[in-house]
Protein backbone atom coordinates (compact mmCIF):
# COMPACT_ATOMS: atom_id res chain seq x y z
CA UNK A 1 0.00 0.00 0.00
CA UNK A 2 0.86 3.03 -0.40
CA UNK A 3 1.48 6.03 2.76
CA UNK A 4 -1.60 7.59 1.51
CA UNK A 5 -4.60 6.40 3.02
CA UNK A 6 -8.45 7.02 3.11
CA UNK A 7 -11.00 6.14 5.18
CA UNK A 8 -14.86 6.02 3.75
CA UNK A 9 -17.98 5.27 5.10
CA UNK A 10 -19.71 3.57 1.74
CA UNK A 11 -23.81 3.07 2.15
CA UNK A 12 -25.70 0.60 -0.45
CA UNK A 13 -28.65 2.78 -1.68
CA UNK A 14 -30.76 -0.56 -1.17
CA UNK A 15 -33.16 0.89 1.42
CA UNK A 16 -37.05 1.49 0.75
CA UNK A 17 -37.96 3.87 -2.26
CA UNK A 18 -34.55 4.44 -3.22
CA UNK A 19 -32.96 3.07 -6.67
CA UNK A 20 -32.00 -0.31 -5.55
CA UNK A 21 -34.80 -1.44 -3.09
CA UNK A 22 -35.88 -3.78 -6.12
CA UNK A 23 -32.98 -5.86 -5.89
CA UNK A 24 -31.87 -5.37 -2.18
CA UNK A 25 -32.50 -9.02 -1.44
CA UNK A 26 -30.03 -10.22 -4.22
CA UNK A 27 -27.50 -7.48 -2.86
CA UNK A 28 -27.60 -8.04 0.61
CA UNK A 29 -28.88 -11.29 1.06
CA UNK A 30 -30.59 -12.54 4.70
CA UNK A 31 -28.88 -15.41 4.61
CA UNK A 32 -25.31 -14.91 6.17
CA UNK A 33 -24.12 -17.91 4.36
CA UNK A 34 -24.26 -15.61 1.22
CA UNK A 35 -23.58 -11.86 2.80
CA UNK A 36 -19.80 -12.24 2.84
CA UNK A 37 -18.97 -13.30 -0.74
CA UNK A 38 -21.89 -11.20 -1.94
CA UNK A 39 -20.04 -8.06 -0.61
CA UNK A 40 -17.40 -9.11 -1.27
CA UNK A 41 -17.83 -8.93 -5.01
CA UNK A 42 -20.03 -5.83 -4.23
CA UNK A 43 -17.16 -3.76 -2.25
CA UNK A 44 -15.03 -4.56 -5.56
CA UNK A 45 -16.82 -2.76 -8.00
CA UNK A 46 -15.73 0.55 -6.14
CA UNK A 47 -11.75 -0.51 -6.67
CA UNK A 48 -11.91 -1.46 -10.55
CA UNK A 49 -11.49 2.16 -12.08
CA UNK A 50 -8.17 1.54 -14.05
CA UNK A 51 -7.03 -1.74 -16.21
CA UNK A 52 -4.04 -3.14 -13.41
CA UNK A 53 -6.74 -2.16 -10.04
CA UNK A 54 -4.99 -4.56 -6.93
CA UNK A 55 -7.65 -5.82 -4.35
CA UNK A 56 -5.00 -3.62 -1.74
CA UNK A 57 -8.33 -2.42 0.25
CA UNK A 58 -9.71 -3.32 4.07
CA UNK A 59 -13.06 -3.26 4.73
CA UNK A 60 -15.90 -4.26 7.73
CA UNK A 61 -19.65 -4.87 7.30
CA UNK A 62 -21.02 -2.50 9.66
CA UNK A 63 -24.76 -4.15 9.14
CA UNK A 64 -27.33 -3.00 6.98
CA UNK A 65 -25.29 -2.12 3.44
CA UNK A 66 -22.79 -0.03 5.80
CA UNK A 67 -19.36 -0.55 5.61
CA UNK A 68 -16.45 0.85 6.28
CA UNK A 69 -13.53 0.94 3.98
CA UNK A 70 -9.72 1.36 4.12
CA UNK A 71 -7.66 2.03 1.13
CA UNK A 72 -4.80 3.52 -0.38
CA UNK A 73 -6.82 5.43 -2.86
CA UNK A 74 -10.43 6.99 -2.50
CA UNK A 75 -13.73 4.77 -3.85
CA UNK A 76 -14.94 5.16 -7.08
CA UNK A 77 -18.63 4.65 -7.41
CA UNK A 78 -19.41 5.34 -11.33
CA UNK A 79 -22.44 3.17 -11.36
CA UNK A 80 -23.96 5.17 -8.66
CA UNK A 81 -24.63 2.07 -6.18
CA UNK A 82 -23.72 3.93 -3.01
CA UNK A 83 -23.63 6.94 -1.00
CA UNK A 84 -19.97 7.41 -0.18
CA UNK A 85 -17.98 9.90 2.09
CA UNK A 86 -14.42 9.76 1.95
CA UNK A 87 -11.84 11.53 3.88
CA UNK A 88 -7.72 10.95 4.04
CA UNK A 89 -6.63 8.89 7.00
CA UNK A 90 -3.65 9.92 8.63
CA UNK A 91 -3.62 9.46 12.72
CA UNK A 92 -0.89 11.52 14.19
CA UNK A 93 0.37 8.65 16.78
CA UNK A 94 2.91 8.82 19.47
CA UNK A 95 4.58 5.92 21.44
CA UNK A 96 2.71 6.17 24.66
CA UNK A 97 -0.76 7.00 23.30
CA UNK A 98 -3.95 4.78 24.01
CA UNK A 99 -6.87 4.06 21.95
CA UNK A 100 -9.84 1.74 21.69
CA UNK A 101 -10.19 -0.13 18.79
CA UNK A 102 -12.76 -2.69 17.02
CA UNK A 103 -11.59 -5.38 15.50
CA UNK A 104 -12.99 -8.49 13.36
CA UNK A 105 -10.41 -10.92 12.71
CA UNK A 106 -9.60 -14.07 11.28
CA UNK A 107 -6.68 -14.91 13.61
CA UNK A 108 -4.70 -17.99 12.05
CA UNK A 109 -1.88 -20.26 13.58
CA UNK A 110 0.54 -22.79 11.59
CA UNK A 111 -0.15 -25.88 12.41
CA UNK A 112 1.03 -28.52 9.82
CA UNK A 113 4.52 -28.70 8.82
CA UNK A 114 5.05 -26.65 5.36
CA UNK A 115 4.83 -29.08 2.10
CA UNK A 116 6.65 -28.60 -0.79
CA UNK A 117 4.74 -27.57 -4.04
CA UNK A 118 6.32 -27.77 -7.26
CA UNK A 119 6.25 -24.68 -9.48
CA UNK A 120 6.22 -25.39 -13.43
CA UNK A 121 7.17 -21.29 -13.46
CA UNK A 122 11.24 -20.59 -13.24
CA UNK A 123 12.63 -20.77 -9.93
CA UNK A 124 11.94 -24.64 -8.60
CA UNK A 125 10.27 -25.97 -5.81
CA UNK A 126 8.22 -23.81 -2.85
CA UNK A 127 7.01 -24.46 0.32
CA UNK A 128 3.80 -23.19 1.55
CA UNK A 129 2.68 -23.87 5.89
CA UNK A 130 -0.36 -25.43 6.60
CA UNK A 131 -2.62 -22.75 8.21
CA UNK A 132 -5.55 -23.22 10.84
CA UNK A 133 -7.68 -21.05 12.87
CA UNK A 134 -6.71 -20.45 16.69
CA UNK A 135 -9.53 -21.73 18.28
CA UNK A 136 -9.65 -24.75 16.67
CA UNK A 137 -5.88 -25.10 16.69
CA UNK A 138 -6.25 -24.66 20.72
CA UNK A 139 -9.36 -27.22 20.53
CA UNK A 140 -7.82 -29.95 19.21
CA UNK A 141 -6.83 -31.69 21.84
CA UNK A 142 -10.13 -31.85 23.40
CA UNK A 143 -12.59 -34.04 22.77
CA UNK A 144 -15.41 -33.31 20.40
CA UNK A 145 -18.40 -33.98 22.51
CA UNK A 146 -16.51 -31.73 25.07
CA UNK A 147 -15.67 -28.80 22.86
CA UNK A 148 -19.15 -27.10 23.19
CA UNK A 149 -18.83 -26.22 26.78
CA UNK A 150 -15.54 -24.83 26.83
CA UNK A 151 -15.28 -23.35 22.87
CA UNK A 152 -15.84 -19.64 24.17
CA UNK A 153 -13.38 -19.66 27.14
CA UNK A 154 -10.79 -21.23 24.94
CA UNK A 155 -11.44 -18.59 22.37
CA UNK A 156 -11.04 -15.92 24.30
CA UNK A 157 -8.09 -16.79 25.51
CA UNK A 158 -6.47 -18.30 22.22
CA UNK A 159 -7.75 -15.18 20.86
CA UNK A 160 -6.20 -12.64 23.36
CA UNK A 161 -3.08 -14.95 22.98
CA UNK A 162 -2.93 -13.85 19.13
CA UNK A 163 -3.87 -10.25 19.75
CA UNK A 164 -0.82 -10.01 22.07
CA UNK A 165 1.84 -11.85 19.74
CA UNK A 166 0.17 -9.39 16.71
CA UNK A 167 0.66 -6.49 18.88
CA UNK A 168 4.24 -7.75 19.61
CA UNK A 169 4.97 -7.34 15.81
CA UNK A 170 3.02 -4.75 15.06
CA UNK A 171 3.90 -1.73 17.42
CA UNK A 172 0.98 -1.84 20.34
CA UNK A 173 0.33 -3.52 23.11
CA UNK A 174 -2.97 -4.68 24.99
CA UNK A 175 -3.43 -2.18 27.69
CA UNK A 176 -6.26 -4.63 29.62
CA UNK A 177 -7.90 -7.73 28.18
CA UNK A 178 -9.53 -7.32 25.37
CA UNK A 179 -13.09 -8.44 24.81
CA UNK A 180 -13.05 -11.45 22.55
CA UNK A 181 -16.49 -13.13 21.16
CA UNK A 182 -18.21 -14.17 18.50
CA UNK A 183 -16.35 -16.66 17.20
CA UNK A 184 -18.15 -18.45 14.13
CA UNK A 185 -17.30 -20.33 11.06
CA UNK A 186 -18.35 -18.20 7.73
CA UNK A 187 -18.87 -20.13 4.43
CA UNK A 188 -18.10 -18.65 1.16
CA UNK A 189 -19.74 -19.73 -1.96
CA UNK A 190 -17.66 -21.44 -4.67
CA UNK A 191 -18.33 -22.17 -8.12
CA UNK A 192 -16.99 -25.17 -8.38
CA UNK A 193 -14.63 -27.33 -6.09
CA UNK A 194 -14.31 -27.74 -2.18
CA UNK A 195 -16.74 -25.71 0.35
CA UNK A 196 -14.63 -22.70 1.22
CA UNK A 197 -15.04 -20.27 4.54
CA UNK A 198 -13.28 -19.02 7.09
CA UNK A 199 -13.82 -18.61 10.97
CA UNK A 200 -13.96 -15.00 12.52
CA UNK A 201 -13.70 -13.25 16.36
CA UNK A 202 -15.10 -9.95 17.05
CA UNK A 203 -11.97 -8.06 19.71
CA UNK A 204 -12.63 -5.17 20.99
CA UNK A 205 -10.69 -3.23 23.85
CA UNK A 206 -7.81 -0.29 24.75
CA UNK A 207 -4.50 -0.88 23.21
CA UNK A 208 -0.95 1.58 23.99
CA UNK A 209 1.20 2.41 20.79
CA UNK A 210 4.78 1.12 21.58
CA UNK A 211 6.49 2.00 17.61
CA UNK A 212 3.85 4.14 15.93
CA UNK A 213 5.52 3.50 12.01
CA UNK A 214 4.80 -0.19 12.72
CA UNK A 215 1.67 0.16 14.29
CA UNK A 216 0.18 2.38 10.87
CA UNK A 217 2.50 -0.24 8.48
CA UNK A 218 -0.13 -3.13 10.18
CA UNK A 219 -3.38 -1.09 10.02
CA UNK A 220 -2.87 -0.05 6.71
CA UNK A 221 -2.05 -3.79 5.47
CA UNK A 222 -4.69 -5.48 7.89
CA UNK A 223 -5.04 -8.06 10.97
CA UNK A 224 -4.82 -11.89 10.26
CA UNK A 225 -6.28 -13.17 7.09
CA UNK A 226 -9.19 -13.14 4.85
CA UNK A 227 -9.03 -9.87 4.52
CA UNK A 228 -10.95 -9.98 1.13
CA UNK A 229 -14.15 -10.79 3.21
CA UNK A 230 -14.28 -8.16 5.42
CA UNK A 231 -11.97 -9.00 7.80
CA UNK A 232 -8.57 -7.35 9.16
CA UNK A 233 -9.87 -3.80 9.13
CA UNK A 234 -8.61 -2.50 13.41
CA UNK A 235 -10.97 0.39 14.00
CA UNK A 236 -9.39 2.79 16.63
CA UNK A 237 -10.10 6.18 17.93
CA UNK A 238 -8.47 7.94 21.21
CA UNK A 239 -9.39 6.38 24.32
Amino acid sequence: MSDQLYLSRARLRAGRGEALSAIAPLLLPDDTRHQAGHAHRILWLLFQDTPDSKRDFLWRDEGGGKYMILSPRPPSDPLGLFELDSKPFAPALEAGDALSFALRANPVVASKPARTLQRLEKGGPRTRGQKVDVVMHALKDVPKGARGTVRDEVAAQAGTAWLTSQGGKSGFRLAAPPLVDGYAQVPVERRKGRPAGFSVLNFAGRIEITDPAAFLAKLASGFGSAKAFGNGLMMIRRA
